[in-house]
């Protein structure tokens, strides 16, 4: 349970750090860095923190993955099938992110939606149990 926390706490920073960067790259490319912009680190440097911040991340989320499925004994008695298909999703967009970073480069606003993404699917898997119980399954 707690390296699940400590993946979600540094994919959660990720998501934040990515906003951040948006806004960043946004404040530069429409010629207004003044101010708090002249503050921040370089986008350069931005990016490759992101990086390490999500590839940390996707380590833990991928032990917690690994870890819970030995503990869990019946999923669907459980009511966790939303959770670990979203948790799963989520795991699947980072680790697709991780791999477009490697292979194709991917950075700037590309690295910013997949971190967006893959953080929505997993605040879905964390916060939206009771969405997903009460609202789509009507229990």
């Amino acid at each position: 349970m707690l390296i699940s926390i400590v993946a979600y706490s540094l994919l959660s920073i990720a998501a934040v750090h990515a906003l951040v960067l948006a806004w960043e790259d946004h404040a530069l490319h429409a010629h207004h860095a003044g101010g708090l912009v002249r503050a921040l680190p370089p986008l350069a440097t931005m990016e490759r923190l992101l990086f390490r911040l999500i590839g940390a991340g996707f380590v833990l989320l991928t032990l917690a993955l690994a870890t819970g499925f030995l503990f869990v004994e019946d999923l669907f008695a459980q009511h966790l099938v939303h959770k670990t298909v979203l948790s799963i999703a989520a795991w699947a967009l980072f680790g697709l992110l991780l791999f477009g970073r490697w292979r194709f480069g991917w950075r700037g606003r590309v690295a910013i939606r997949w971190t967006l993404g893959g953080f929505v699917c997993l605040a879905l898997a964390y916060f939206g149990s009771k969405l997903v119980l009460e609202l789509i399954l009507a229990r």
